[in-house]
């Protein structure tokens, strides 16, 4: 779930993406010329008046790709402490999300020692669910 509405023609971000460690530990990722090469693909799945259900398909893994990208394509993700945008959270908050609005509800990878595909679905939690079903209202 991201802030807004997410334009039709973004499908595919491509921004190299760059970890930089504070001092005090914690890592950040940061959108930078000399980042490595990342690509995520969207899709919208649901519009909102204030939000937009998107899925997201990471082709790199970097860290926190996703989180960046979405920021980095002017649409943070909804209650995201790190990347997100404290208004927009506080909205979504006030409506009843409690956590960071992120859920791999599909992974596909080929097993390492048969070749096979695996594929792996996860339904989504069911809090997030009657958020979604709260926005709709």
């Amino acid at each position: 779930m991201v802030r807004g509405k997410w334009q039709s023609h973004v499908k595919v971000v491509n921004a190299p993406l760059r970890k930089n460690d504070l001092q005090s530990g914690e890592r950040v990722v940061r959108v930078t010329a000399d980042g490595k090469p990342s690509e995520t693909r969207f899709r919208i799945a649901r519009q909102f008046a204030e939000a937009t259900l998107i899925e997201c398909s990471p082709i790199t893994g970097r860290t926190h790709q996703i989180r960046v990208h979405t920021q980095h394509a002017g649409h943070p993700i909804a209650c995201d402490d790190k990347y997100g945008e404290a208004a927009f959270d506080e909205k979504m908050r006030s409506q009843g999300l409690k956590r960071l609005f992120l859920h791999a509800w599909k992974l596909t990878f080929t097993h390492p020692v048969d070749g096979r595909e695996v594929l792996i679905e996860a339904p989504l939690a069911p809090e997030l669910d009657s958020f979604l079903n709260k926005l709709a209202r």
